[in-house]
């Protein structure tokens, strides 16, 4: 038995999935937790339970579990973009204290191609949303920090980002 047993994970993500709130964000993350490693006998079985409840119950999206998490904080979502087909998202959050969030990773395990193609599409919604809300891109780069004080700095900085998928990996 290996000591990093990853059964209690696999365990809470059962218990989402039951309630229908085991996002595929949330879902492929357990999965490449899974692959990393050997599972014991007991983790394989909890783990094709846990298959077996997401076959038959419907989940919510990524979208879904990102506006209901900031609601709940007293927060809001002004962008994000979830890829189902690889693990890479990029989202922009403000909490309930009027501060900006910026969050995104994108999937080291697919090609190049595909990592600028999700960069590119990201900073195509992203220019759009920015257009609505009325906001100018900085022309000058906007340092990573943890908030933003303005929603204009925290876009600028996303899609000063986007424009280095390569640095952006995860």
């Amino acid at each position: 038995m290996n000591d990093m047993t990853i059964l209690p994970n696999i365990e809470e993500a059962m218990e989402d999935a039951r309630n229908g709130k085991l996002s595929p964000y949330w879902q492929n993350d357990l999965y490449r937790e899974c692959h990393r490693q050997k599972l014991s006998d007991e983790e394989q079985q909890a783990l094709s339970e846990l298959e077996r409840i997401l076959s038959e119950t419907p989940q919510w999206s990524s979208e879904e579990e990102l506006h209901h998490d900031m609601a709940n904080i007293g927060g809001r979502v002004w962008y994000c973009h979830y890829w189902e087909e690889h693990y890479s998202m990029v989202q922009l959050t403000e909490d309930r204290n009027g501060r900006f969030n910026t969050a995104y990773v994108l999937d080291r395990n697919t090609s190049p191609e595909m990592r600028w193609e999700a960069a590119l599409l990201a900073q195509k919604e992203l220019a759009e949303c920015m257009q609505k809300w009325g906001i100018t891109l900085l022309d000058a780069p906007v340092p990573e920090q943890m908030k933003y004080d303005s929603l204009a700095e925290a876009a600028s900085h996303l899609m000063q980002v986007l424009n280095d998928p390569e640095h952006i990996t995860g």
